[in-house]
């Protein structure tokens, strides 16, 4: 039986290795930039030459720019991403997520944003590191529109007032660009936002109830 750590070793290799998949030398001279800390995995600069990474998941960064093995076309997935659908390449806790529901050639693509496990809708996917942490980053400010569907409404202007003042959630403060009722919809809002690391519509207005 093939234990969850088996798999995990399999889809690690040594950092080295990989940098030299991606055209920057030959393992000895990729050690020589792992050892001189111009090498960062997830934006953390790593000089343990014993470090192994997750290529379908890890972002390796040379100098500040993102490093992909050479030779390899990019590609974009859209994917509309069902309710219950855990944005992630494997959880031992829920065994749905969105890879399950793709073929196995998209297994090492990168997830360009998340949603929620609850929430359903566009889901970027891609081989290219460089273009998921452009989107993902936010410093640079890319814009997610929700639909968000209220069990009850405490009315536009309140909920409006709250997002432009800041939601505190998990101790970042969430703020919207926009927020507006749909038209002829009742309890239905648009809201767009701009900056957060983590776009957890779902637990700010579990939070707000609270309040």
């Amino acid at each position: 039986m093939q234990s969850e750590n088996d798999s995990n070793a399999r889809d690690e290799i040594r950092l080295n290795r990989f940098l030299a998949d991606c055209g920057l030398g030959s393992r000895r001279k990729t050690e020589e930039l792992i050892l001189k800390g111009q090498i960062t995995v997830n934006g953390k600069q790593v000089t343990n030459l014993g470090t192994k990474i997750k290529p379908e998941t890890d972002v390796v960064s040379y100098l500040g720019n993102v490093v992909e093995p050479t030779g390899i076309p990019k590609r974009i997935l859209i994917l509309n991403k069902p309710v219950g659908y855990l944005c992630s390449h494997g959880d031992r806790f829920h065994e749905k997520t969105v890879f399950s529901l793709l073929p196995s050639a998209y297994k090492n693509f990168k997830i360009a944003g998340r949603l929620d496990l609850n929430s359903r809708g566009l889901l970027i996917l891609t081989n290219d590191g460089e273009l998921a942490q452009k989107i993902s980053h936010p410093s640079n400010g890319s814009e997610k529109e929700y639909l968000v569907t209220l069990n009850h409404d405490p009315g536009e202007k309140w909920i409006q007032t709250t997002f432009q003042k800041g939601i505190l959630d998990a101790g970042e403060i969430l703020r919207a660009k926009m927020v507006k009722l749909v038209p002829g919809k009742n309890c239905v809002y648009r809201i767009t936002l701009g900056e957060g690391k983590k776009d957890n519509l779902e637990g700010c207005f579990a939070h707000l109830e609270r309040v």
